[in-house]
């Protein structure tokens, strides 16, 4: 499928600049990012989809309450197949037409690219991405749900990046994730590998619900072996740091640091399934150590990958210490996923995918005279479903659900974002125009 390579490749090569921070970045050879399943020639054409939905939601703006819009969006992707300068894309954007009850007209644009430089001892990257939403992003490709962009390839959408997971029902925010790695061959079998990256989180409403802004910076150094054609392992060196400021930037704020030593390993257990994990100690210490008491952890990222003929799964989990995702100032994170999709003959294709999160503050509060560990915890779990039948060559319609609750003791905090507390559900139906597809379910 033209456009599961599309997606792949992206990912594949941004992998450093849109990870979430949960874990310490590992940075992985491209020797150990060629590893995977089925991964079919690039085609080099540019493809595109134009999707209008009718969405309801109950319970996302106050529990009872039940709010209508029409949303009218697009997705496209290009992979270049120049081997040598590799360059891909991945757009996706829209509007959500509401009235003032449900957040009034609302725009959303999520855009990822990434350059390339091969030569024969040395690998270069740069890559960008960016995304503006009204909201924290659920499911499918753009975050927002019911879209239509919830398919049969089991990919992240903008929550892996600066945004994070708490999710918060309001207030404009942009996130931007920008990172450039260069690898060098020391042998047919090992190389070297250096890499940094910035992101920014920045919440554009000046009100006093508006979140925590932060700027983080990452740097790693990895030395990568390759121990057969289907499995590499290495070591990788991580630093990075988390600053604030905004709103509530004054309260209980020190800038956060993290430095990391993670042992990687990636395996191709078949030719339909593949395997990673990456593992090391974590230290966290910070600008003042009352507030944010130096501390030691774990820090891991895991996951498998599954694809054969009609069916593409993957499962994933991290942990580790992050931004706090705009409401909390440093976080350290358990996150699991996991997302399936399948099709049915040329007619039907089904798709799923689901996430837990458990977030928990890093930083103490005075409670009186006395300094005492917050323990602001949030736990959140969303998860979709989408079922989308063809039409006509170039036309699909579509129906999807999409839940998610999230629950917190957190009673002292620095900032008073929009923070969701209760369940909400959200159902969506649309028609997609996919005028270059070859299979249903690409756009």
């Amino acid at each position: 499928m033209k456009i599961q390579t599309l997606i792949s490749v992206l990912l594949l090569s941004m992998g450093a600049s849109i990870a979430q921070g949960q874990a310490l970045p590992t940075a992985e050879s491209s020797m150990a990012s060629t590893l995977g399943p089925n991964l079919p020639n690039l085609d080099g054409v540019f493809h595109y989809s134009l999707s209008a939905s009718e969405v309801i939601q109950l319970g996302y703006y106050g529990e009872g309450n039940t709010t209508y819009a029409t949303d009218l969006s697009g997705n496209a992707a290009y992979t270049s197949p120049n081997t040598t300068r590799p360059f891909s894309m991945l757009f996706s954007g829209g509007v959500i037409l509401a009235g003032q009850s449900s957040g009034g007209t609302q725009s959303f644009w999520s855009i990822s690219a990434s350059q390339g430089y091969v030569t024969r001892h040395w690998i270069f990257n740069i890559s960008d991405s960016f995304s503006f939403l009204p909201q924290s992003p659920t499911t499918g490709l753009s975050g927002i749900a019911g879209v239509g962009d919830l398919g049969s390839i089991p990919i992240q959408g903008p929550g892996a990046g600066p945004i994070g997971d708490i999710i918060t029902t309001s207030g404009n925010r942009i996130g931007n994730s920008v990172s450039g790695s260069a690898e060098r061959t020391l042998t047919r079998n090992t190389s070297i590998t250096g890499s940094g990256s910035w992101g920014v989180l920045h919440y554009l409403d000046s009100n006093a619900d508006a979140g925590l802004d932060t700027s983080q910076v990452s740097g790693s150094v990895s030395l990568n072996q390759r121990i057969d054609a289907r499995s590499s392992v290495g070591v990788s060196g991580v630093y990075s740091t988390y600053s604030y400021s905004g709103n509530g930037s004054g309260l209980n704020t020190p800038d956060i640091e993290t430095r990391g030593i993670n042992v990687f390993y990636q395996r191709v257990l078949s030719r339909t399934l593949s395997a990673n994990v990456s593992v090391g100690p974590q230290w966290v210490s910070s600008s003042n150590s009352t507030l944010v008491p130096d501390s030691t952890d774990v820090a891991v990222t895991a996951g498998l990958s599954y694809s054969y003929q009609n069916v593409h799964a993957g499962v994933n989990y991290s942990r580790g210490v992050n931004n706090g995702s705009g409401v909390l100032p440093g976080a350290l994170t358990d996150a699991f996923s996991g997302s399936v999709g399948r099709n049915f003959g040329r007619d039907w294709v089904v798709g799923l995918t689901a996430s837990y999160v458990h977030s928990a503050g890093l930083t103490q509060f005075l409670n009186g005279t006395s300094l005492v560990t917050s323990n602001a915890t949030y736990d959140t779990v969303y998860g979709g479903a989408q079922v989308t039948r063809r039409l006509s060559p170039h036309f699909s319609a579509y129906a999807s659900y999409t839940a998610a609750s999230q629950s917190s003791n957190n009673v002292i905090g620095p900032v008073t974002p929009t923070i969701l507390n209760n369940t909400f559900q959200t159902i969506g139906v649309g028609v997609t125009f996919t005028p270059r597809s070859t299979n249903l379910g690409q756009f």
